[in-house]
C-alpha cells in the first residue's frame, strides 16, 4: 500500500468517508502496478474512530488490510495498571494505540511503541503476539549466530552479551510470556500511552488503576509535536497584580504550556458575578499553535461557612433549563435512578440542568467503555439502563416529576430560577446545614492553621 498516495488523498476525501468510502489509487508494492485502495472511516466501539484501508491489485491480485486510529490526542497522557491474578481476566479485552508501550514488572520486560497499527485484542491475545514477535527476533539472532559464532550483542543500558547468553534471556521470558498467558502465574500489566488512547476492561476480576500526567517534550515531539525552548516564559506569580489588571473588567491572560503541543498557550482569566450566587473564575485557554481549546469555571473565594443542599424538582423542559454552577466539591444525587455521582465526576462547570445530566451520561460512557459497548457482556445492564435512562431525562421523555438533590459541603454550588419566572420557586429548594467531621477532613479544614495570620 502506498502511504503517500494515500496521505495525498484522504485528506480530499475525509468529508464523504463519513458516509461512503473512499478509492484512492495506489501503487502496489509486489508487482508495481496501479490497485486500489478503499479508505473508510469507521467507529469501533471502545476505540473510537478508526480509519479502515483495504487494498487490491487486480493485476498480481495481491491484498492487504490495515486499521488506523482515527482518534484524536487526549489532553493527558495515560498509564494504564492491571494486576492480573485470575486466568477469567485474560479474557479482559484491551484497546492499544499504535503509541502505547508496555511493561511487566516480573520478568522487567518492556515493549517499546511501533508508532504503527492500533489493536483490539485481550490480554491473553497481547501476550501470545508478544511472545510470538520475541520468538521472530529469536529466530533472526539464531540465523546470524550460524553464520557468525562469536557475535557479541550490545544492549540499550551499554552491557555486552554473548549471542548465547542473549538467547538463552530471550527464551526465558518468551517461556514466562506463555506461562502468564495461560494463567499459570500471576502478573503485573502497564500500558503507558502519551496519546491517552489505550484502555483495559474492568471487570469482577480485574481492577485497573489508571493515572494521567502531564505529556513530556520527548512524548510530545514523538507525536509529532516540537516545543521550542524559547517559547517558554518565566513569570512571577507572587508578584501582586497592579491596578490596572482588573481581573473583573477585561481579565488577565497568563503564558501556559500546551498539554497537546507543548507550546506557549494563552490562558484568559476573568472575574463574572452571578446573580444570587457570588463572584465566580472563568478560566479560558486556547493554543494558537495546535489550536487546543479548553474552559473551566471555579467558584470564587474561600469555603462558605455552612454546606449547602440544593433540592430541585424537574417537571418539564423548563426546570431542564436552569442554569447550574457545580463545583469540584459537589455530589449529585438522584433518587429516581438511585445514582449517586461522586464529587468531581464531571469537574467544576457552568451549565443547564440538562447539559449536567448529559455530561454525567458522557462521563460513565468516557469511565467504562467496556461495559456499554457492542462487545460487552449483555449480563451487564445496569450500567447501560442508568446511561440510557439520564439521557431520556435530558431530552425531557421521562414525563414524570423527579428531583436532583445537589450537596455542596463548600457551598459553591448553584441552581438558577427558571427563566424568565419571578414570585416563589416551589419546585427549588435550598437548606444549609453543618458540615460534619468527614466533610470538614475531606475540604482540608480539620488540620488547618488560621490563627496569627
Amino acid at each position: 500500500m502506498a502511504d503517500s498516495a494515500i496521505s495525498n488523498v484522504v485528506t480530499d476525501a475525509a468529508v464523504t468517508m463519513a458516509s461512503d468510502r473512499a478509492s484512492v489509487e495506489s501503487l502496489c508494492v509486489q508487482c508495481g502496478a496501479m490497485g486500489i485502495t478503499m479508505v473508510l472511516m469507521h467507529m469501533i466501539p471502545h476505540f473510537k474512530e478508526v480509519i479502515l484501508m483495504s487494498f487490491e491489485c487486480p493485476s498480481c491480485g495481491y491484498r492487504n488490510s490495515e486499521l488506523q486510529d482515527a482518534a484524536p490526542l487526549q489532553d493527558y497522557g495515560l498509564r494504564l495498571k492491571a494486576h492480573v491474578a485470575y486466568e477469567g481476566a485474560l479474557r479482559n479485552q484491551v484497546v492499544l494505540s499504535g503509541t502505547t508501550s508496555c511493561r511487566i514488572e516480573e520478568i522487567d520486560f518492556e515493549f517499546q511503541p511501533t508508532m504503527e497499527k492500533g489493536t483490539v485484542t485481550t490480554i491473553e491475545g497481547y501476550l501470545m503476539r508478544l511472545a510470538g514477535g520475541l520468538g521472530d527476533h529469536i529466530s533472526s539472532i539464531a540465523d546470524a549466530m550460524r553464520e557468525n559464532p562469536g557475535i557479541i550483542i550490545e544492549m540499550a543500558d551499554g552491557k555486552q552479551h554473548t549471542a548465547a547468553e542473549y538467547l538463552y534471556s530471550l527464551n526465558s521470558i518468551k517461556q514466562s510470556l506463555i506461562e502468564f498467558s495461560e494463567g499459570d502465574k500471576p502478573f503485573t500489566l502497564i500500558l503507558d500511552d502519551p496519546a491517552g488512547n489505550t484502555y483495559i476492561e474492568e471487570t469482577q476480576h480485574l481492577s485497573v488503576e489508571s493515572t494521567r500526567y502531564n505529556r513530556s517534550p520527548e512524548q510530545q515531539e514523538m507525536l509529532g509535536y516540537i516545543a521550542k525552548e524559547d517559547d517558554k516564559k518565566e513569570i512571577d506569580l507572587t508578584t501582586p497584580i497592579a491596578d490596572d489588571d482588573d481581573v473583573g473588567k477585561e481579565g488577565l491572560s497568563l503564558p501556559v504550556d500546551c498539554p497537546h503541543c507543548g507550546k506557549v498557550g494563552n490562558n484568559k482569566i476573568c472575574e463574572v458575578l452571578v446573580p444570587g450566587f457570588g463572584p465566580c473564575v472563568i478560566m479560558a485557554f486556547t493554543c494558537e499553535n495546535c489550536g487546543a481549546k479548553s474552559n473551566e469555571i471555579k467558584p470564587g473565594g474561600g469555603y462558605k461557612e455552612h454546606a449547602r443542599k440544593w433540592t430541585l424538582k424537574v417537571q418539564d423542559v423548563t426546570d431542564l433549563n436552569r442554569d447550574v454552577i457545580i463545583s469540584e466539591t459537589a455530589t449529585i444525587h438522584i433518587p429516581l435512578l438511585e445514582l449517586d455521582m461522586t464529587a468531581g465526576t464531571i469537574g467544576a462547570v457552568y451549565t443547564t440542568v440538562e447539559g449536567m445530566l448529559i455530561k454525567h451520561a458522557d462521563s460513565l460512557e468516557t469511565a467504562y467503555p467496556f461495559l456499554l459497548g457492542d462487545s460487552a457482556d449483555p449480563s451487564n445492564t445496569t450500567l447501560k439502563d442508568k446511561v440510557r435512562q439520564l439521557r431520556a431525562l435530558a431530552s425531557g421523555e421521562f414525563k414524570q416529576p423527579y428531583e436532583i438533590i445537589i450537596d455542596d459541603p463548600a457551598d459553591h454550588s448553584f441552581v438558577g430560577a427558571r427563566n424568565g419566572a419571578s414570585g416563589d420557586d416551589s419546585n427549588l429548594r435550598s437548606e444549609t446545614y453543618q458540615r460534619t467531621a468527614e466533610q470538614n477532613d475531606l475540604l482540608g479544614l480539620t488540620d488547618m492553621v488560621t490563627e496569627n495570620y
